[in-house]
């Protein structure tokens, strides 16, 4: 998700200011409030109208996060489909959903948020995992198998002794107990990378940026194929002054995920600073491709081109 509109204090207003010191202060209910005055504030900028909207996602799927905490399934449901209204293109907010609708015993429909996430990213190591877990609970065993095969391909960390257990025990027929061992399986060093990234995320916030960029590097020294991870250390990078590597960090993102709207965004804002306005017009080129209504893309071409004509 792209938050360089934030980082370079585009698209203030007040109710927005006021909406993201809550969010900081994780007071997500007040601050979904003001960003839903801030986007209804007559004739909003496009930007600050973004931003809101893109806070209000991020607050209702961390109150996804922390009902899912509870074991507040339904609750997190209700956050987790509020969070993909604005933001349907996300794979970790399917993810999260499928993981509430397995909880929940609804393997259908988990599967089908599972295959979403999939669409938008074919790499996603985890969910390809948790689809072997919700077709193995459905009885389709061959097919659960194959997709648990996938994410430990894609994603070694999988392939754990407890993993090896897993497979013994459905050679075996002791289905019952091979689906335990593999639920205990989706617990792995995947967790350490999503530990070292939210860490990240959190020193981003405080503004601690060097910081965060050793977070992100430590997630990708584990595993660098996550394109969220190299996006957000793009970010960090960007903030902390050193915009060649995150233009770097933002190419490797695009080049795991080319679908990652808010990396390409934030490859254009930068290539454009840095003075590669032919770079910049091919990304932005790119997310109107892949989101033709996206008003920065609109915006940063439209000045691209007044440009060039001067």
């Amino acid at each position: 998700m792209s938050m360089l509109g934030k980082m370079l204090g585009f698209g203030r207003n007040e109710e927005y200011d006021r909406g993201i010191r809550l969010f900081d202060q994780g007071l997500y209910e007040e601050a979904i409030e003001h960003f839903r005055r801030a986007a209804a504030a007559g004739s909003p900028d496009a930007l600050t109208e973004r931003l809101a909207k893109f806070y209000t996602a991020e607050a209702h799927a961390n109150l996804g996060q922390c009902a899912m905490k509870r074991g507040a399934w339904e609750r997190a449901e209700f956050h987790f489909r509020k969070a993909l209204e604005i933001h349907p293109h996300y794979a970790d907010l399917h993810f999260c959903l499928a993981q509430v609708l397995r909880r929940r015993l609804c393997y259908a429909q988990s599967l089908e948020a599972l295959g979403r996430a999939l669409e938008i990213n074919p790499r996603f190591a985890k969910a390809h995992f948790h689809r072997g877990l919700a077709l193995y609970a459905l009885g389709a065993r061959d097919e659960a198998a194959a997709a648990f095969g996938t994410a430990v391909e894609l994603e070694p960390g999988f392939a754990t002794e407890t993993f090896s257990q897993a497979m013994a025990l459905h050679e075996a027929g002791d289905f019952a107990a091979a689906l335990h061992a593999f639920e205990m399986c989706s617990a792995t060093e995947v967790d350490d990378i999503l530990f070292h990234f939210r860490l990240g995320d959190d020193l981003y916030r405080r503004a601690m940026f060097e910081e965060a960029i050793q977070e992100y590097q430590k997630a990708l020294e584990l595993n660098p194929s996550y394109p969220d991870v190299h996006s957000h250390l793009g970010l960090a990078l960007a903030a902390a002054g050193r915009p060649e590597e995150a233009i770097s960090s933002f190419r490797r993102a695009v080049e795991i995920n080319p679908a990652y709207v808010d990396a390409w965004i934030n490859l254009g804002v930068l290539q454009k600073q840095a003075g590669d306005h032919g770079g910049a017009r091919e990304s932005f080129a790119k997310v109107q491709s892949l989101d033709p209504e996206n008003p920065l893309a609109s915006q940063n071409l439209a000045e691209l081109e007044r440009q060039r004509a001067a």
